[in-house]
């Protein structure tokens, strides 16, 4: 998933990514991370310069994956779009509900990697749902629409639920990820309105 290739900043990264998971990012300690990782507590700050850059290398990490299955799917019906965010999502799940969680508090950080992201999401979002060139071309209505539909494909990874034993199979999520979608679908009626 991670777009960085040294198998000892994966060992971090992805020992960094479950940690803030369970801890959160303020109660989880660099040394915690290096313990978890199995390295050196001075790796993290050769390759990340600290457990900050370890955490904005994360979330943008994460942030670009979504930008870019929105982009390579421009073309696509939307729904198969919320499919494969959704998918996405549940394989990254631990790292989904992180970063969704991170993003509902508010700090200078997250307002700083944020702004860019969500401006190009939502700048994708608005050609899938209305073929609009640009998120200021949207009238009210369709604004609002654009909001829910991002508050919806959020909505499942802001409070973890445990998977354990069969909730956390692939044939579990598939079912999630259909009957989710449905609501989605007749939530719009079949198709955005205008």
């Amino acid at each position: 998933m991670m777009k960085n290739t040294h198998p000892t900043k994966e060992k971090v990264i992805q020992a960094a990514g479950t940690l803030f998971y369970q801890k959160g990012y303020h109660a989880t300690s660099v040394r915690d991370i290096a313990k978890e990782a199995q390295v050196n507590i001075s790796l993290i700050s050769y390759y990340f310069n600290g457990k900050q850059g370890l955490f904005e290398t994360i979330v943008i990490d994460h942030l670009e994956a979504n930008l870019k299955l929105l982009e390579e799917s421009l073309g696509e019906h939307f729904l198969t779009i919320v499919k494969r965010i959704l998918h996405y999502k549940m394989d990254n799940y631990q790292l989904s509900c992180f970063v969704h969680r991170e993003m509902m508090l508010d700090s200078t950080l997250l307002r700083e990697l944020l702004v860019t992201y969500i401006a190009k999401e939502d700048s994708l979002w608005a050609s899938i749902l209305f073929q609009a060139d640009d998120i200021s071309d949207l009238r009210y209505g369709q604004e609002l629409q654009l909001l829910q539909m991002k508050g919806m494909l959020q909505a499942p990874f802001t409070v973890p639920w445990y998977q354990r034993g069969e909730r956390s199979s692939t044939e579990a999520k598939r079912y999630f990820i259909d009957k989710y979608v449905e609501n989605i679908r007749q939530w719009f009626k079949g198709d955005p309105v205008e």
